[in-house]
């Protein structure tokens, strides 16, 4: 994955996503930043933010000449007033950093990021783990946020306090729309302490018992905030060392205060005495560090050349993977069992279009019927002019069209990014 690299030349070009070279600015500050967004609406070209380099594949290559912004100088943390659990940061703050920051209070967010992604990045491309189970996405912990407009000029919405309604809520409409509505400059964020303790609990078992085991976990007394189903592929990418023979491994992770954890991983394990299931392990700990970190990069594999995402119904999701399992035996799969998001990628020298465009087409209609669809999350740029990328058009994609229409007349933020003309 292509990735900036520092240096102090601001002349140096960049591709994204194919596209390119594009020349490079890296403004010192946030008046600096306005002032370029100025200029470049003068003249007519797009703006294309970029700071950590872990999302330049995403979505779709630009279609209009202009910018880079190197926006790694607009970074650190504002404010972090702790024991009202907020933390105000500049956007192109990593996670890393973001995280330190928070742990030497005792405090965390409870998002799973890769750590040299940046929080603007995260929140321009709504990025979630493991954890989406248990403590939700970003967009659940977001209360303030700034950014610059095609005016050139700072906008802020929300505030830095937790009980903050008024006005609009443009912090939630900036996550995920990829930055093509504004540069996020500023974010003010909700916190949690750091929990006491945590455990993972993993086990294989057959395609069959997939469905009924997840049904088992959903009924359960304890209350994981992991729930990942992975094959054994996936499993063996993370390090989980359990019997060969079986294809799926499932791994439920808590946190909690010790006592709790305790409580829950004994109720966990009685209620599996009657599953069928094999090889049954428990992590504690900080020896669930490794496991964790395994986890969260998963999703963002470097060795995957293609990585499809399906968002199903999670009553549903054990029936897409059995599909997926049964037609396709070398996919890498793993999923948010919870929440019903599953990715699929496929790492063969010899992957060819022609098998990438055979995989969507034949998992599409399971996952729709699963009330859900499958989208592209990586793949060659030029493949990306005839695979389906963003999937089928939905309802809503009139009402995106009208809304960057109407925040960015000119089309300046990252023109061609989200879904190929948004």
């Amino acid at each position: 994955m292509p990735r900036v690299v520092p240096d102090k030349d601001v002349n140096e070009s960049l591709s994204i996503d194919g596209f390119g070279q594009l020349a490079t600015r890296r403004p010192t500050d946030v008046a600096e930043l306005g002032q370029v967004v100025r200029e470049a609406a003068e003249r007519g070209e797009g703006l294309y933010p970029v700071a950590g380099g872990t999302a330049l594949d995403f979505g779709f290559p630009p279609i209009k000449p202009g910018l880079a912004l190197d926006l790694r100088t607009i970074a650190g943390i504002v404010d972090h007033p702790a024991r009202d659990l907020t933390v105000t940061v500049r956007a192109a703050t990593s996670m890393s950093d973001l995280q330190k920051a928070l742990a030497a209070e005792g405090q965390r967010l409870p998002v799973d990021v890769v750590e040299r992604a940046t929080l603007g990045g995260a929140l321009a491309t709504n990025r979630s783990g493991p954890r989406r189970l248990g403590f939700g996405t970003l967009r659940d912990y977001v209360i303030g946020i700034r950014f610059i407009t095609d005016a050139g000029i700072e906008v802020k919405a929300g505030g830095r306090v937790v009980k903050n309604v008024a006005g609009y809520d443009l912090m939630k409409l900036q996550i995920g729309a990829l930055g093509t509505l504004g540069i996020i400059t500023e974010v003010t964020l909700k916190v949690s302490p750091r929990p006491e303790d945590r455990a993972f609990v993993a086990f294989g078992l057959s395609s069959a018992a997939v469905g009924p085991t997840l049904d088992r976990l959903h009924a359960s007394a304890s209350r994981p905030v992991i729930l990942e189903l992975l094959n054994a592929a996936a499993a063996k990418a993370t390090g989980i060392a359990l019997p060969d023979s079986d294809p799926f491994v499932i791994v439920a992770g808590f946190e909690e205060k010790a006592v709790t954890v305790n409580w829950q991983v004994s109720t966990l394990k009685d209620e599996l005495k009657a599953a069928p299931i094999r090889g049954l392990m428990e992590i504690r700990g900080d020896t669930c560090e490794p496991l964790d970190r395994a986890l969260t990069a998963l999703q963002s594999r470097a060795e995957s050349r293609f990585i499809a995402k399906a968002s199903v119904l999670p009553s549903r999701l054990a029936n897409f993977a059995s599909v997926a399992a049964a037609n396709h035996s070398d996919l890498l799969f793993h999923a948010h069992a919870g929440n019903g998001i599953a990715f699929l990628h496929l790492d063969s020298p010899e992957l060819t279009v022609e098998r990438a465009s055979a995989l969507i087409a034949s998992l599409a209609p399971a996952a729709s019927d699963a009330n859900g669809r499958l989208t592209v999350r990586r793949c060659p740029s030029e493949w990306k002019k005839v695979l389906p990328v963003a999937g089928s058009e939905r309802g809503d994609h009139a009402l995106m069209r009208t809304v960057k229409r109407t925040l960015d007349p000119q089309n300046l933020f990252n023109p061609g990014r989200l879904f190929g003309n948004l």
